[in-house]
C-alpha cells in the first residue's frame, strides 16, 4: 500500500509540472502576440456585466429566430394566395 501512494504522488507531481509548463508556455505565446512582456489581467470579472451580453445576445437570437419563423409564414402565405387564384 505504501508503493502505491509513492507511485500515485509521483504521477501526480509528474502531471502538474507537465501543466506548468502548459500553462508557461500559453503565456509566453500570448506576451509574443501583444509584444508585452508583462500581460496584465484583472483579478475581478464583473458578473452583471458578463449577464447582460448573455442577454443581449439571447434577445439578438430570439429576433432572428422569430424573424425567419414569420416571414417563412409569410411566403407561405403568399405562395397560398397565388396558387388558389
Amino acid at each position: 500500500m505504501g508503493n502505491d501512494i509513492k507511485i500515485y504522488m509521483c504521477f501526480n507531481s509528474f502531471y502538474m509540472s507537465l501543466n506548468s509548463l502548459k500553462r508557461a508556455s500559453n503565456i509566453e505565446i500570448s506576451s509574443q502576440l501583444t509584444g508585452d512582456v508583462y500581460v496584465d489581467t484583472p483579478q475581478k470579472v464583473n458578473i452583471d456585466a458578463l449577464k447582460l451580453k448573455i442577454i443581449k445576445q439571447e434577445k439578438k437570437e430570439n429576433f432572428k429566430n422569430k424573424a425567419i419563423v414569420v416571414s417563412l409564414f409569410f411566403g407561405l402565405g403568399v405562395l397560398g394566395y397565388f396558387v388558389s387564384i
